[in-house]
């Protein structure tokens, strides 16, 4: 199963739509991989979803009524990737395809996360190019260069407030810096908010002046009888607009290589049998 949800938008608290997703992968070997996930409309309130909201710069996000109302049946993602270890605490990854429900196209990041360190810092650069409203194989004339540069910091003697400053180039050509922080809790449950500062100015932007929103991430490990690595993650974006917006990526270096964080050792080490 599969959600998607918009809240507190002009037409209506909640606009939703339940899917049925079908989802496989291919490894061509441990470091290499194919993904893809064909969603299928069960049923939605959608028919509600008639706002639009006006933009003085190009619609990377602002077009999301048509992307979700326009086809039944759509391919959100499809995408090769490969990833390595570049060196002791150096890593490396890159993809292609169809990276996300609005933008396909081809990319790269690199890592450096000295272990036991509370720091890391990361280097994304992507050309993507739009794709049409019915999530398929086709496409629209826009495309873009877009890539960020990010300092990873862990605050406190418990390492729990986690910090990600982001500086680059977002979808709609603009520049600027985003900060991240969130608190994550011992079972893995992690709050966070953020807010994005571009060369937008607030009358270009629109309604809201910036970019910002909050969010919940719960492991699914916590909801499934089997283990997990994936994560339910829960948006509240008052108001979407297309200045400070950033490409969706499936695959982050950072998150995949957070079990080497020693703090999981020493939180779980009490839950071993004697």
């Amino acid at each position: 199963p599969g959600l998607k949800e918009i809240i507190g938008g002009p037409d209506g608290f909640i606009l939703y739509q339940l899917t049925a997703n079908a989802s496989a992968s291919f490894n061509f070997s441990r470091s290499t991989w194919l993904t893809g996930t064909v969603s299928a409309d069960l049923v939605n309130n959608f028919d509600k979803f008639r706002y639009d909201a006006p933009s003085r710069l190009h619609r990377v996000r602002t077009d999301v009524r048509k992307y979700v109302t326009t086809s039944d049946v759509t391919v959100p993602n499809l995408q090769f990737t490969t990833a390595h270890a570049l060196g002791r605490d150096l890593y490396g990854m890159a993809y292609a395809g169809l990276l996300e429900s609005m933008f396909a196209g081809v990319g790269g990041e690199v890592l450096y996360r000295p272990i036991g360190e509370r720091w890391a810092l990361g280097f994304d650069a992507n050309w993507v190019k739009q794709r049409d409203f019915d999530q398929r194989f086709s496409f629209r004339d826009y495309e873009v260069a877009t890539g960020h540069a990010t300092l990873y910091y862990d605050i406190g003697e418990a390492r729990r407030v986690h910090v990600a400053a982001s500086a680059g180039r977002y979808l709609a050509g603009d520049w600027g810096v985003t900060l991240d922080v969130s608190r994550v809790f011992r079972n893995g449950v992690a709050m966070g908010a953020y807010a994005t500062k571009t060369n937008v100015s607030a009358r270009e932007f629109g309604e809201g002046s910036f970019d910002k929103g909050i969010y919940v991430s719960v492991p699914v490990d916590l909801l499934l009888p089997r283990s997990s690595r994936d994560r339910a993650v829960l948006w509240w974006q008052p108001l979407v607009r297309d200045g400070g917006a950033r490409l969706w990526r499936r695959y982050s270096l950072y998150r995949m290589t957070g079990e080497r964080d020693q703090r999981f050792f020493f939180d779980n080490i009490e839950y071993v049998d004697p």
